[in-house]
């Protein structure tokens, strides 16, 4: 029987790019010896320096110890400087994890200012903040950029990239002029097909000066500390975490609206109030319930009452205004997008007219949240006829022929939850005897078409989908095989099931259907580069309906005849400032390791009254400005060597 070998000896080769770049973590079960350290001067004339860290941390506390092997070493050209001969022990156990970092100083650091990622052939657009004057054929080195991107297991996560280091060839440049452009090209190899956003920088929170907040509104110049706070470079707002500040303050007076539209798919809310008083920046706030619509999910049959309390985003906040004309004025008060589920389970009896339906995890809040069951999408036998009957039904039978059922095509309270059931009044039924629940069979495709351009799939099925638009349907991962041109192939190699897992905006996703007849439907499954021809192949068994609908991206009416309630819209001017380098973050730029203090006297928040833009009991968010900047690029000029001996411990 073969052992693996105790010893195993590693080396590590990379670029040193701007800033601090980790080189090496000991691995779990192992202790280390760096035998060897060295870095080089490839560049043309230059001196740059380096320090080299052994960082040592602490499991309990997560607490950092940097031991400095050099510091600030120069490094003339065309030589290297030999950090390590000989050993240096390096652990993991349970209290200590040690690693290794290197930073380097060096000339032609440039801020990068935004990065386009081309999937699948793998090249950046960068753009710096300044011009550059790299050449066509440069090596370059590049750090700290943010992609938000999807992982292995589709979910959404962010990473900064390159991990590991690497360096890169500029394989074109903007304008073809150096010194004049802004912008290059260069390739960093291709994604699996996974699409990649630039983010800005991303900020953490480290600390704020006591009073980094003051309340300009108030001649006493009263300051506020701040506990916590969050900063989104392509928005501009910095929302502040001051618990209980009761900071807000309104004018005064009064107001009551005439009107209200809202779009539930922007969030956006408009106010009508003749001769209004608010401008642009000012914050209006709503009591809670004092807003009436109707809306499409019942067929404008009942009122509901907004903002409704710890459910609407509204409920208890200030928010800035647009304002419109004298008689209108904007403001966003949330989104209230469609969810749908699938019900694996269901319970009904026919005595109380309570029907509970398993959903999975979910958030929806019995006697607050109401949902919409698909029609005809719960199956179910019992002893009145043979085989399966499917609810809600447009129309009953025997006695209640031309009777739609009570949960048809109209809202569906929900009288309790569990977290993964929601039980629902749907009615009661003559029919006392055991309903059995049917388990939903997915459908089979047995024909789609596809058009790359504008991402539309229609799909047929053999049996009657009983679908409508606005259901929606969720297609298992490799359901569909279609073939195409891509890549050349032909015959069974130009043969590629859909959606892929991770790859295709489809997959894992609830896609909204259009019904274009009772056997064929449509839903948007995303637009593919390659604009070949995609002939449907073959398919299995796996788009599941959904049943149970929630959201309010329902058509709203405002009722006029009700109207909202007197004097329940308040309007604030307050504003604030905050103190120079009041705030205290880290970012992605340099992974988070150096503090920076803001707003600095170049900052448009300096030195100013800062308009709100939306206030909550213990937060405050204002505009302090966009920032596009979200890493660098320099010419290479250093490269890391070294030699490390691990030994096994396990």
């Amino acid at each position: 029987m073969a052992i693996a070998p105790v010893n195993k000896f590693i080396s590590i080769a990379v670029p040193v790019s701007p800033g601090e770049n980790k080189l090496y973590e000991v691995p779990t079960g192992t202790s280390s010896l760096l035998l060897y350290a060295q870095v080089s001067n490839v560049g043309i004339g230059t001196y740059p320096t380096v320090s080299f860290i052994q960082r040592r941390k602490t499991r309990s506390t997560s607490l950092t110890r940097d031991i400095r092997v050099v510091k600030d070493i120069e490094i003339p050209p065309n030589d290297a400087v030999i950090l390590i001969d000989g050993r240096l022990v390096l652990e993991k156990t349970p209290l200590i994890i040690d690693s290794l970092y290197i930073t380097g100083i060096q000339t032609g650091v440039t801020t990068i200012d935004w990065v386009t990622y081309d999937e699948p052939s793998g090249i950046v657009t960068v753009t710096c903040a300044e011009k550059h004057s790299f050449s066509i054929g440069d090596q370059v080195t590049l750090a700290g950029i943010a992609f938000t991107c999807p992982d292995n297991t589709a979910g959404i996560t962010t990473t900064i990239f390159p991990d590991p280091q690497k360096s890169y060839s500029i394989e074109s440049i903007v304008e073809q002029s150096v010194g004049v452009s802004k912008t290059f090209t260069a390739i960093v190899g291709g994604a699996k097909g996974y699409k990649h956003v630039y983010n800005p920088a991303i900020h953490s929170f480290v600390r704020a000066k006591p009073g980094a907040v003051s309340f300009t509104n108030l001649s006493s110049g009263s300051k506020y500390n701040v506990t916590g706070a969050s900063y989104r470079g392509v928005t501009g707002i910095c929302t502040l975490t001051i618990p209980d500040h009761q900071m807000i303050t309104d004018d005064g007076s009064t107001y009551t609206p005439t009107n209200a539209t809202y779009n539930a798919i922007t969030g956006v809310m408009r106010i009508t109030l003749n001769s209004h008083p608010y401008v642009t920046g000012n914050l209006v706030k709503f009591d809670n319930e004092s807003l009436p619509f109707k809306c499409a999910m019942d067929n404008n049959t009942n009122i509901k009452y907004y903002p409704r309390r710890e459910k609407d985003q509204m409920s208890g906040r200030w928010k800035s205004v647009t304002k419109v004309d004298a008689n209108n004025f904007d403001v966003n008060v949330g989104t209230s997008p469609f969810d749908y589920y699938a019900v694996s389970e269901a319970i009904y009896e026919p005595t109380s007219g309570i029907c509970t339906c398993t959903i999975g995890r979910h958030n929806l809040v019995a006697g607050i949240t109401s949902i919409r069951l698909a029609p005809e999408s719960l199956g179910f036998t019992c002893t009145e006829g043979a085989g399966i009957k499917y609810y809600p039904r447009s129309s009953g039978t025997g006695a209640n022929a031309g009777v739609p059922d009570k949960a048809y095509n109209t809202s569906v309270g929900i009288t309790s939850v569990t977290d993964t059931t929601i039980s629902l009044d749907v009615g009661t039924s003559s029919n006392t005897t055991v309903h059995t629940f049917a388990t939903p069979i997915k459908l089979l495709p047995t024909n789609a078409t596809y058009n790359p351009a504008t991402g539309v799939m229609q799909l047929t099925t053999a049996d009657p989908h009983l679908m409508e638009t606005g259901d929606a349907v969720r297609i298992q991962d490799n359901t569909i095989t279609f073939s195409c041109d891509y890549g050349g192939y032909i015959g069974i190699a130009s043969h590629k099931s859909y959606p892929r897992s991770g790859k295709d905006p489809a997959s894992d996703t609830w896609l909204v259907v259009t019904k274009v007849d009772s056997t064929n439907f449509s839903v948007n499954v995303g637009v593919s580069p390659d604009l070949s021809p995609h002939t449907f192949v073959a398919a299995v068994a796996g788009i599941t309906r959904s049943v149970v609908k929630t959201g309010g991206a329902y058509a709203h009416d405002f009722d006029e005849a009700t109207g909202a309630v007197v004097g329940s819209m308040l309007r604030s001017t307050n504003t604030i400032g905050i103190a120079t380098e009041g705030i205290i973050f880290t970012c992605t730029m340099d992974n988070n390791q150096t503090e920076h203090a803001y707003p600095r006297a170049s900052d448009p928040a300096h030195n100013t009254a800062l308009a709100i833009t939306e206030a909550y009991y213990n937060s405050i968010s204002v505009n302090v400005g966009v920032s596009s900047a979200g890493g660098q690029v320099a010419p290479l000029q250093m490269e890391f060597m070294a030699s490390i001996l691990e030994n096994s411990n396990a």
